[in-house]
């Protein structure tokens, strides 16, 4: 995948990759790829609540923390380095157990580690910067995090011996290989949304005097800046430059403007720059792939029907995530291609690198299991998706608490730009929720 770069890449970056990339050799056979863990089954939502609740104290204290996972429908497993106050810090945890003891309990299970989250974050960066710095050119394509051993999981292509054998050598056990193929913008291609939007509704993308389209995109959710609503939608899909900056219900295609409930608003701020014939880097790198909609009248409910065109029902949205999702946890998403998608298991909650010739970070890595066997199938979400919403249930409530925005999608795998990159980006911003 070639690389669209406008930024100077950082010293550092540049001492990294004026190391030479030694070649593979027969005698230095590559480090092989390890597979995904398994899907836990069908969560339930109290065990998604106990894991998240537990990995927002591991992102809040990663030096005490290692990782935290889903293992099972009503199972959490939580490492912890060792130390002086394991058993104070064990205790902690097992705090979590009791307040999520209901109707179903919830099992969490404690186990001693040696590496913490910390030292995890700082291998991911270090290799971060060496993908960023173009080292292994197209091979290796992304970085994240293995909770349960506190390590680095670099994501290489199939030819990649010479870069995994080059990590393998610098990082040592602190790095680990999962195979990968180039990720993709889910851009540019439900549909009769008129306000107040929804999100996952579809939008098509027009100028300024409606006479010109170019692509289709999807909703998110609402949130509040300096007192005004906004609609979260995908940075890619109204990068900076774009001569494309409004936004109307994607089933009209005529440029005469239909009525003007169909609006559903113009780009007031973006983190991509560049248009949608070349994007350029923004702040994407930083806050993830984000815009905000500003215009018209947003309600905070979810479109989570299957069809595409005609009645669809919807979700209203009681609780919102700012932070990083425990692995195993499952999402949902909804969009105009797709429709809603359940059942996507986080498989990587920490994940940054190329898409679409864009490096970003504050993505999470989801991959299908639709029929609950452990077994990762290829559903994912597809082009005219961006923007649309990511969002999981909640226990004890048929409304749901909304999680991100779609990104992109590879080889049997999506990702979403997690709601932590908005909030990252202007601490004040908050979410109407019902």
């Amino acid at each position: 995948m070639r690389l669209v770069k406008s930024v100077t890449v950082s010293l550092s970056a540049l001492i990294l990759a004026l190391t030479p990339l030694v070649p593979a050799s027969a005698d230095q056979p590559a480090p092989a790829f390890e597979p995904v863990p398994p899907a836990p089954g069908q969560v339930s939502p109290a065990t998604e609540e106990a894991a998240n609740e537990i990995n927002a104290l591991a992102e809040a204290s990663p030096e005490k923390y290692t990782g935290v996972r889903v293992t099972g429908p009503d199972a959490v497993t939580v490492v912890l380095p060792s130390g002086p106050d394991f058993e104070q810090r064990s205790l902690v945890v097992q705090g979590t157990q009791k307040r999520a003891a209901g109707t179903r309990p919830v099992s969490i299970k404690v186990e001693e580690g040696g590496r913490s989250l910390a030292d995890a974050q700082r291998t991911k960066a270090e290799i971060g910067k060496l993908i960023r710095a173009g080292t292994y050119q197209d091979k290796a394509i992304g970085v994240g995090i293995d909770p349960a051993r506190g390590i680095a999981v670099a994501y290489a292509t199939s030819d990649s011996d010479a870069a995994r054998i080059d990590l393998k050598r610098r990082f040592g056990d602190s790095v680990v290989f999962r195979l990968a193929g180039g990720m993709k913008l889910a851009e540019r291609d439900r549909s009769r949304d008129s306000a107040p939007h929804y999100a996952g509704a579809g939008y098509r993308l027009w100028n300024a005097p409606h006479t010109g389209e170019a692509g289709l995109c999807s909703t998110s959710f609402p949130v509040v800046k300096d007192g005004i609503r906004h609609m979260l939608t995908a940075g890619h899909c109204l990068p900076g430059a774009t001569s494309y900056p409004r936004a109307w219900a994607a089933t009209f295609t005529t440029a005469t403007p239909p009525s003007t409930s169909y609006y559903f608003g113009a780009k007031v701020t973006t983190t991509v720059g560049g248009d949608l014939d070349a994007y350029t880097d923004g702040s994407q790198d930083t806050y993830g792939d984000f815009a905000l909609l500003q215009g018209s009248t947003y309600v905070n409910a979810v479109y989570n029907c299957a069809n595409l065109s005609g009645s669809c029902s919807s979700l209203l949205v009681g609780a919102v995530s700012w932070s990083t999702p425990a692995n195993g946890t499952s999402v949902c998403t909804s969009g105009r291609t797709t429709g809603q998608i359940c059942r996507h298991i986080v498989t990587d909650a920490s994940w940054e690198g190329y898409v679409g010739g864009l490096y970003m970070t504050q993505l999470a890595l989801i991959q299908s299991d639709q029929d609950n066997d452990g077994q990762y199938d290829c559903t994912t979400i597809k082009p005219g998706d961006s923007g649309g919403a990511v969002y999981q249930g909640m226990s004890d409530s048929t409304m749901v608490r909304a999680m991100g925005i779609i990104n992109g999608y590879g080889t049997c795998l999506s990702l979403y730009s997690k709601l932590a990159g908005v909030k990252a980006w202007d601490s004040s911003i908050s979410m109407p929720l019902n």
